[in-house]
């Protein structure tokens, strides 16, 4: 069997052996709440204890080779460690969203590029492009208008305590043009701008996140996984 087979293979036993504890935990915290719960929602709480079960793999390893360098095992356990941390990396890469797919035309997109924790508060960078290549312009609602959410893994909600200004030169649209609601934020396009907001502090063992606005959501979800990041 080639190398990296073995090494992938290795990763796998890991996982399994990581998440049998915590599905046995899973299974009992079932057995004494019999709330039915909906098919989606069970697929979905079983991809979140994989994800816990990576992240745990991954740190059980690190931990290893920290008081280990030049252990027995070290060789393979540092060849699992990079393959799982490639592999949480690779899928936690922010991806762009629609801040309104109603209207995709003049909607710019948003993602969450960093998140900071803090004892006190959470602080969230967050990206806003407008794609358009037609010379003309995209809207969304600022955030200290109409504030945002984030939503963790387990359905726990943060609120917004603040938000940073907008640019100077980001214009806020008033009654002078029909077709535009006032009091949302133009965006050149071509453009992308930084915006920094500052949530409630995150539960532990968050691993994942989601960004909403507050009320009257119209956008697609921000994504942010927290799996492999320091």
């Amino acid at each position: 069997m080639p190398h990296k087979q073995w090494v992938l293979l290795f990763a796998l036993l890991i996982i399994c052996s990581v998440s049998a504890p915590a599905q046995r935990r899973s299974n009992r915290r079932a057995a004494s709440q019999p709330r039915p719960r909906s098919a989606s929602g069970t697929v979905t709480d079983q991809y979140w204890a994989a994800q816990r079960s990576i992240a745990a793999a991954i740190q059980q390893l690190e931990s290893y080779l920290k008081a280990n360098p030049d252990g027995e095992h070290a060789a393979t356990a540092r060849q699992q460690f990079e393959v799982l941390r490639g592999l949480s990396l690779t899928a936690s890469q922010p991806e762009w969203a629609s801040m309104n797919p109603r209207n995709r035309d003049v909607a710019p997109e948003w993602r969450i590029t960093s998140v900071e924790r803090q004892p006190d508060l959470t602080r969230v960078t967050v990206e806003i492009r407008c794609s358009r290549q037609d010379g003309g312009e995209c809207y969304f609602i600022p955030f200290d208008r109409a504030p945002l959410v984030l939503v963790d893994s387990a359905g726990h909600y943060y609120s917004m305590l603040d938000a940073s200004t907008l640019p100077r030169d980001v214009r806020v649209t008033g009654r002078e043009r029909a077709e535009v609601t006032p009091g949302q934020a133009e965006l050149s396009g071509g453009r992308t701008i930084t915006i920094t907001a500052e949530f409630a502090p995150l539960a532990s063992g968050v691993v994942s996140l989601q960004m909403y606005y507050r009320d009257d959501n119209r956008a697609e979800p921000a994504k942010y996984s927290l799996l492999g990041r320091h």
